[in-house]
């Protein structure tokens, strides 16, 4: 009786602990780093997708067609890392880096796709995180200085309040 107790109470704390053992064995794929906020947060592909998701429909520079892309707002990928800061430098995974202020792009409300037509992003489809903001939606966006924010295979995102000296 005693060993089936204790068999009962060990398969109900696995069954938990599960998600959060899933979570753990997978891999990171987001570092969200602050030094002046003292956060440095690392996400899986898991934790991105229980986020709101949304859609972007728009042919980007990149592309010879119309695709929907879909992932969490970056804003509330920041809000979940709870930092907050105009200026972002983020960091692709061939080493590629731009510093901008986020309110440059803020109001277009850029996804961090995750998929391309339901399909998910892998490196050699320029994922698995890709920043996409809504180019046929707005004609302004479709210029060079735009362009640099949609970083592709993105790693890394660093948030602070002030400027580097030479960021857009």
């Amino acid at each position: 009786m005693l060993i089936k107790n204790t068999l009962k109470k060990t398969c109900l704390l696995l069954l938990l602990c599960l998600p959060f053992l899933s979570f753990a064995s997978e891999k990171k794929l987001l570092n969200i780093n602050s030094v002046s906020q003292g956060v440095n947060e690392q996400y899986t592909l898991s934790q991105l997708l229980q986020l709101p998701q949304h859609e972007i429909r728009t042919n980007i520079p990149w592309t010879n067609k119309t695709h929907t892309y879909s992932g969490p707002y970056l804003e509330d990928v920041l809000a979940l890392a709870n930092v907050s800061g105009q200026w972002l430098t983020m960091y692709a995974l061939d080493r590629y880096q731009i510093d901008f202020n986020f309110n440059r792009i803020k109001k277009y409300k850029p996804i961090l796709a995750l998929s391309v037509d339901r399909k998910k992003l892998t490196i050699r489809t320029k994922g698995p995180i890709w920043v996409i903001l809504p180019m046929d939606d707005y004609a302004e966006l479709d210029a060079a200085v735009y362009h640099d924010f949609m970083v592709w295979q993105l790693v890394k995102i660093n948030v602070e309040e002030k400027s580097n000296d030479d960021a857009l």
